[in-house]
């Protein structure tokens, strides 16, 4: 490729630029390669065209600088319909305000740098030419790109995949249409109905395993007792161990409650560990002590928080089991 210095704006290049900053639009159109020399005479601000153009190069894609003031064309550059070879030595820049004509917006000469294109006789690869000009942050921009070139470099292709994936909204017609069909999720919701049998098929398994291996395992801190006492805990079962205490068998037994306790003066009035939502039974084991079981004594204040005992004479003491949930 020939080497071809920084590109130079031409007069009508700098005119369009200052009008797209006061309200009109300067559209870059096309690149274009050609053979001509110059001379110690020539002006490049006074070009309008090439001096002997050969090949038309289309936009196939563009980027903008951080700061606004530059901008990267990217061509395309192909031998497929050129007919004759020629020597590389001009490039230039195309561009027209809002929809009037095309003009030459920059150019640039190699020289004795050039190179030498050949006819579509000998096929080249198909490569791409890059040019950076400048414009200005403040002028509206737009570029002419050919939707007719199909290739683009491995680079480009990552960049614009990697740019699309970037975008939230990029999918978005592609998700709703997924989600608007009614198989879409088949198999997601065969797997939340695998996950929901998964409790039960633990429990089925735990249930085959031998009475050995499972006294055996409860008895240490394996994987069974700890999976065990999860299942347990999920399902309501909760005890206090104390002289007034409880045993909570939880939503696999029913939640049924039972309930223990020693009060030395029942007749102020027993209150249960553990309130109950529904009261079945209260049970005293024995009221009183030594002669005073003698005596006559009745419950009395039943309720989910508790009961009173009386006996005729004094005060009482009693032992009791109560049931409920």
């Amino acid at each position: 490729m020939a080497q071809f210095p920084d590109m130079t704006p031409t007069t009508n290049g700098d005119k369009m630029l200052i009008q797209a900053v006061n309200g009109h639009k300067l559209v870059f159109t096309r690149g274009a390669f050609g053979s001509g020399s110059l001379s110690d005479s020539d002006d490049i601000k006074t070009f309008t065209a090439l001096k002997s153009e050969k090949m038309s190069l289309p936009i196939v894609d563009t980027t903008v600088s951080d700061t606004g003031e530059k901008i990267t064309l990217t061509f395309n550059c192909s031998n497929s319909s050129l007919d004759t070879g020629f020597i590389n030595r001009e490039v230039g820049v195309f561009a027209k305000l809002d929809d009037g004509d095309e003009v030459l917006y920059s150019y640039s000469n190699a020289g004795m740098a050039y190179d030498y294109i050949p006819s579509n006789e000998t096929p080249t690869n198909e490569n791409t030419f890059e040019i950076e000009v400048y414009i200005s942050s403040e002028a509206e921009i737009n570029v002419t790109i050919d939707g007719s070139i199909v290739y683009l470099t491995k680079e480009q292709v990552e960049e614009k995949i990697d740019n699309h994936d970037k975008t939230t909204t990029a999918h978005g017609q592609a998700f709703a249409a997924h989600n608007d069909d009614e198989t879409a999720h088949s198999k997601l919701f065969g797997l939340c109905e695998k996950i929901a049998d998964l409790g039960d098929d633990i429990i089925k398994k735990l249930a085959l395993t031998t009475t050995i291996t499972a006294i055996t395992a409860l008895t240490t801190d394996s994987w069974f007792g700890q999976l065990l006492k999860l299942v347990l805990t999920a399902s309501g079962v909760k005890y206090l161990a104390a002289q007034n205490g409880y045993l909570c068998l939880g939503s696999f037994f029913g939640n049924i409650i039972i309930q223990w306790g020693v009060y030395g003066r029942a007749d102020l009035g027993v209150t249960f560990p553990l309130a109950f939502n529904q009261l079945f039974a209260v049970v005293p084991a024995w009221a009183g002590g030594g002669t005073e079981q003698s005596y006559a004594w009745t419950i009395a204040n039943e309720s989910s928080s508790g009961f009173s005992v009386y006996r005729q004479g004094g005060s009482i003491g009693v032992y009791y089991i109560a049931i409920g949930k």
